[in-house]
């Protein structure tokens, strides 16, 4: 995924979650959000973290940082 990718997907997954009225802490939306991203970069980010993040906000900066 390039930079203007990630870009997009995250604006692509945050702008519907937002119309609906939703939150970033709501349940199941960090899992929605992993499962939309390819698999070699959720791996990426477990690998490169001491701790992988465990909020929406936690991977949305871990997958910028990458």
């Amino acid at each position: 995924m390039t930079s203007s990718d990630i870009d997009s997907y995250i604006a692509t997954f945050m702008k519907p979650l937002k119309m609906a009225g939703y939150t970033e802490n709501e349940h199941g939306s960090l899992e929605l959000f992993k499962k939309g991203l390819p698999t070699r970069l959720n791996i990426r980010i477990i690998n490169n973290s001491t701790a992988p993040p465990n909020t929406l906000r936690g991977w949305i900066e871990a997958i910028c940082i990458e």
